[in-house]
């Protein structure tokens, strides 16, 4: 999620939320790192994209009562949840029981933040069901996409594109990513043209009933994501189990 071992990060992404000012040295060292981090210094927002949205993580950068910040996020969100907070304002106990999965204060080492993070991921990706069998097909015979019994039958670009975001399924693939990898030497489209296409794309997975989510991610490029039975995320009672202090 966080990592690939010790090389190239995988994209993922981050929900960045503070109650004060927004500090710009650890969203863009967390950008540089490989993450797509959004972040927000208003406290209501960051409830409301918590719950609307599936994170990898959440870093909660909390001054004000940050035992009652990371409650609050706990209730809103599954996602693993990283508080941040001031010597003087909890305890690390207060703020773990309150629903977070790592305590640091202040100051914060980036090194630490992101090792930890990876830790862990580690110890939810060991417990976690592995697949039986992969989730979206792409059928190169017939040109079509396959998830979960339901099948569509794509244009030849369509099919090119589906295959590069099935091939990353729960990455997020640029613009630049798609073109570099469908068009290849042709002549490169213009962007909107490509934000056009997988507009279409997503119309026609939703109205042939697929299961798999092909999503725009604000700035960053899209998401396939494909729900399975065998990869049932965590619910915050089993991550509560294997928290980190």
């Amino acid at each position: 999620m966080l990592g690939a071992g010790h090389g190239s990060l995988i994209a993922v992404r981050l929900l960045y939320a503070t109650d004060r000012r927004i500090d710009p040295y650890l969203v863009n060292a967390l950008r540089e790192a490989g993450h797509v981090v959004e972040a927000t210094d208003r406290p209501a927002d960051g409830l409301a994209m918590a719950g609307e949205s599936d994170y990898g993580a959440i870093v909660l950068d909390w001054w004000s009562g940050p035992a009652v910040g990371a409650g609050r996020f706990a209730q809103a969100s599954e996602s693993l949840l990283v508080v941040i907070a001031a010597p003087a304002e909890a305890g690390p106990a207060d703020v773990l029981a309150a629903g977070a999965d790592a305590v640091f204060t202040r100051p914060v080492s980036f090194s630490e933040l992101e090792a930890r993070l990876e830790a862990l991921e580690r110890l939810l990706s060991r417990a976690r069901p592995k697949p039986v069998a992969a989730a979206a097909e792409m059928i190169a015979a017939e040109q079509a996409i396959r998830v979960q019994g339901r099948q569509l039958v794509l244009s030849g670009r369509d099919y090119a594109v589906m295959a590069h975001m099935v091939a990353h399924a729960g990455e997020v693939v640029s613009l630049e990513q798609l073109q570099q990898q469908v068009w290849g030497d042709e002549v490169e489209p213009r962007p909107d043209l490509i934000r056009a296409r997988l507009s279409r794309l997503r119309r026609r997975l939703a109205a042939a009933g697929l299961d798999g989510r092909l999503r725009s991610i604000a700035g960053h490029g899209y998401l396939f994501e494909v729900a399975t039975a065998t990869s049932a995320a965590f619910t915050k009672g089993e991550q509560r189990k294997m928290k980190l202090s």
